[in-house]
């Protein structure tokens, strides 16, 4: 089977989700040979060598089954191909597996909208993915669908484990998380199987509810001898599809119990019968409704029953003596309070982290606070009265590398700093993050110029070339190669990034950006002002918020001797958010797209003359014989759109515009 990448475990350090690696739930598995040729089935044995058969989820299959870490011993002594999770009902846990959904490394989008939250991997083959759930969608197999097949595990079977995760399950941390099911799941199981999901307790769905040979007897208690001969058939029927086929002398035995009992030979003759018609077949979930019609109190997630705590009774002293080995674990209140509390690079804004994103929209004033926090870090004086923790500072200046050279430039000298002594580092050209040898070739410079503690990445989209930013495989690729940077340099990562139409749901494209980030800053502007809030923070108050606002500072003078520009940020009183904006002109509006499409390629140096061309091209020329104004009429809205401090754009003496 070289063609197969299985997981070796005598091999690999392969680990699995804490909600799954010590449940009682784990067989091995081996490919073998199907006779007359075709694919290899994998076949699940316990850990003991012998093949699973029988009554899944009884008392013997139970007492068999095992750990994660044991599985894992037995397929190395073995020399099974790999682990699998025994799905059960009792232990919550649902398997998605879908084959073939990668296509050219890409994963299918319907696929990957599922992978934000929870543990995800790749299946034996490699072209599949396992994706694991908390909560019962039954089990089933669906080929419908022109990219991919989907095959549901919660009662009963057997999923393979492989441990291969995701780059997007590490990127986020849900290497030992596992979400519950959500509405996105739902949706496709719908779809899929076209029939809405049946709750449990009252429920006809053709999936099997997982029920024991337990609960079967004490649903069958509760029945009557003498049933009507419909509801007797649904009873056989409800016990064939939970026991496999495996469940006549159950039936059998309590049919016997009716004085309308013939023969054995007319019970076999109708069980032979079942699961053979087309539709719905009828499962222990009507079984349980028929129980409760006639009295019973049954539910399918029943709690454990008396003869358990019976044994933690007789067993206590014993369990007690090895508390290692519970699923829960009491730690004493001393030493849980006794944590570490949270790191900060600045206290209550930045934590020490792997990642963080500052976003805003364009003309916001994202840039020149990202340097004005970083200029703080490397002075390691107080930012806004908050404590600063001294560091080393490489800014990747890849949007503009002319206009963050102004604002370095400006910021010392408002400042009185001298960039000699200031330990920022520039790197003064876009690096394409979605390549592996250009991350590689950053976190080499970053270390050869003597390493960094913090990494300021200008603007996120410029380091990501021909990406598309709702792509989660995409953003998922560049975040894991800044991953990479930190790992090798030490350095946390803040992305600036622009934001989406709704900037209350974070920065633009891919939703997972904001669940990767330690925290996230967004950086606003009203009519009255600019702020920076702290929107996302793991470790501490989010909520919290800084006014500011921009300074224009004259750095020098041109050839011309016209004076050359850039801002600062200086402290100010938080807006008042909410405020309506300002309503443009019609005029206004026009100056301000054409500017706003300018200022996708440059923030600053923009110049006045191809802008008043292309919006006069936007507007009505005039009727035959007026006379034609539009160049005054857009000059007088460039004029309106600078000035004022709430003006989004200011006009340089160079005769050129800047975004504020």
């Amino acid at each position: 089977m070289s063609n197969v990448a299985h997981i070796t475990p005598h091999l690999r350090n392969v680990e699995a989700p804490a909600a799954i690696r010590d449940l009682p739930a784990w067989v091995v598995w081996r490919f073998e040979a199907v006779p007359g040729g075709g694919k290899p089935r994998k076949v699940p044995y316990y850990a003991s060598g012998s093949r699973r058969h029988g009554e899944q989820g009884g008392p013997s299959d139970i007492s068999k089954l095992v750990t994660f870490d044991a599985a894992k011993a037995a397929a190395a002594r073995g020399g099974f191909d790999g682990v699998g999770f025994a799905s059960l009902q009792q232990w919550g846990i649902c398997a998605l597996d879908f084959d073939n959904c990668i296509t050219g490394g890409r994963i299918h989008p319907q696929v990957e909208a599922l992978l934000e939250n929870t543990y995800a991997e790749f299946s034996p083959s490699g072209q599949g993915i396992r994706v694991f759930f908390k909560g019962e969608l039954g089990n089933g197999k669906s080929i419908r669908g022109e990219d991919f097949g989907m095959e549901v595990f919660s009662t009963r079977g057997f999923v393979t484990f492989t441990g291969n995760t995701l780059d997007i399950t590490e990127l986020l941390g849900n290497s030992d998380s596992i979400a519950v099911l959500s509405d996105e799941v739902y949706a496709l199981h719908k779809s899929r199987f076209a029939r809405e999901r049946e709750v449990l307790e009252t429920g006809s769905s053709g999936e099997p509810a997982g029920l024991t040979v337990a609960q079967i007897q004490e649903c069958l208690d509760a029945l009557p001898s003498d049933l009507h001969y419909d509801d007797w058939l649904k009873v056989g029927m409800a016990i064939h599809c939970e026991t496999q086929g495996d469940g006549f002398e159950i039936w059998d035995e309590w049919s016997q119990r009716s004085g309308k009992y013939s023969s054995r030979e007319y019970v076999e003759e109708r069980w032979r019968s079942f699961g053979k018609g087309g539709g719905i077949q009828v499962t222990g979930r009507s079984l349980v409704h028929l129980a409760n019609a006639n009295g019973a109190r049954i539910t399918l997630n029943a709690p454990a029953g008396a003869d358990e705590f019976e044994m933690l009774v007789e067993e206590g002293v014993k369990e007690l003596e090895t508390p290692e080995s519970h699923r829960f674990q009491v730690m004493p209140a001393h030493e849980f309070a006794s944590v570490a509390p949270p790191t900060w690079v600045i206290k209550g804004v930045l934590p020490q982290a792997e990642l963080v994103v500052m976003y805003g929209a364009s003309g916001s004033g994202k840039s020149f606070m990202a340097l004005d926090m970083a200029a703080a870090i490397a002075r390691g004086v107080p930012w806004r009265g908050c404590k600063v923790r001294q560091g080393r500072v490489a800014y990747i200046a890849a949007e503009g590398a002319g206009g963050f050279r102004k604002r370095l430039v400006a910021y010392a000298q408002h400042n009185q700093v001298d960039l000699a002594g200031l330990p920022i580092g520039v790197i003064h050209a876009a690096p394409n993050m979605m390549e592996k040898t250009d991350a590689v070739d950053v976190a080499k410079a970053v270390k050869a110029w003597g390493g960094a503690d913090l990494i300021i990445v200008d603007t996120f989209a410029q380091v990501m070339p021909g990406a598309n930013e709702n792509a989660g495989e995409d953003v998922g690729k560049a975040l894991t190669h800044c991953k990479r940077i930190h790992e090798v340099t030490g350095a946390m990562i803040i992305l600036i990034h622009h934001a989406g139409k709704d900037s209350s749901k974070g920065a633009r494209g891919w939703s997972g950006l904001r669940a990767a980030a330690a925290a996230e800053l967004e950086v606003v502007r009203e009519p009255t002002g600019r702020s920076l809030k702290l929107t996302k923070s793991k470790d501490g108050e989010d909520g919290q918020i800084w006014g500011f606002d921009l300074d224009v500072v004259q750095i020098g003078v041109d050839e011309d001797l016209d004076p050359i520009t850039s801002c600062v940020v200086i402290e100010a009183t938080a807006p008042v958010p909410g405020v309506a904006e300002r309503k443009l002109g019609p005029v206004e509006a026009v100056v301000n797209a054409v500017i706003q499409e300018f200022a996708v390629t440059q923030t600053s140096g923009i110049e006045v003359g191809p802008v008043i061309a292309e919006s006069v091209k936007r507007m009505d020329a005039p009727a035959d014989g007026k006379r034609d104004s539009r160049k005054q009429r857009v000059r007088r809205a460039l004029e309106a759109l600078c000035s004022g401090d709430s003006a989004p754009y200011w006009l340089g003496d160079d005769g050129c515009i800047s975004v504020c």
